[in-house]
């Protein structure tokens, strides 16, 4: 196993524990160590830097607790995927936009866009009657080539006509209602439900069978109040925490 990355200086005053942890979090930062690499064990960093198991436990714990890495009883030490903070509870944005605030690079695979004869859910929600026709995308989505978001989204058909043709690889939905049907989203309303995701799922966004993911219900409306928008997507626990911002 390499060590290049650790570099301690016993004639600096600053800890040995402290300068083990900033070595091995740049490494991470840097991507020498990569997302779910076993790290050292205690008994070969002593040996190998001559220092403490108190020196290597404390730099461990400090990385522990900035949810840098995890232990994972019987197995060892590992880097963990980067937890993914965003706004998606306070703004109306679109995807890419929120992942260039976070100083990422988004990409989107679009699976599926097909009009649908029949989808009760969805036309209840949207508050269409049996016979309305929906259009539904199934897109996967990606921040810096590691899957973030699984997306279902319907529309009323009749309202945005031709919208299958468009390639949202490359557009934004609501970019596209904008430009192209004159239609702006005023507000959405969502819902968040902690459950285990299916294995067809887990092998799309690349998680563990029976992992836990974040469901989030979307219903977006217009400036009428009519709904336009009804998404169903499914986020990774372990890369995605939401910030709220409750005020008096």
């Amino acid at each position: 196993m390499s060590f290049h990355y650790i570099k301690l200086n016993r004639v600096v005053a600053t800890p040995l524990y402290y300068q083990l942890e900033m070595c091995m979090e740049q490494a991470i930062k840097e991507g020498i160590l990569k997302p779910h690499e076993k790290l050292p064990t205690e008994e070969e960093l002593c040996k190998r830097f001559r220092i403490s198991r108190p020196v290597v436990r404390q730099a461990y714990a400090d990385l522990i607790n900035k949810g840098m890495i995890a232990r994972h009883k019987g197995k060892g030490t590992f880097v963990k995927e980067p937890e993914i903070k965003g706004s998606f509870f306070k703004e109306l944005m679109s995807f890419h936009t929120e992942m260039k605030k976070l100083g990422l690079e988004a990409r989107t695979d679009l699976l599926k866009s097909e009009i649908l004869e029949k989808d009760a859910e969805a036309q209840r929600e949207l508050q269409l009657s049996e016979q309305e026709k929906v259009f539904h995308m199934r897109r996967l989505r990606f921040g810096n080539d590691i899957a973030l978001v699984l997306v279902d989204t319907y529309l009323p058909a009749k309202q945005f006509k031709g919208i299958e043709a468009v390639d949202f690889e490359k557009e934004a939905l609501y970019d596209v209602l904008e430009k192209r049907y004159h239609v702006s989203v005023m507000r959405a309303t969502r819902t968040i439900e902690a459950c285990i995701v299916d294995s067809k799922d887990a092998a799309l966004l690349k998680v563990g069978k029976q992992s836990a993911v974040h469901k989030v219900i979307t219903i977006a409306y217009d400036d009428n109040d009519v709904p336009i928008e009804y998404s169903v997507a499914i986020y990774p626990g372990e890369r995605n925490v939401f910030d709220v911002d409750i005020r008096k």
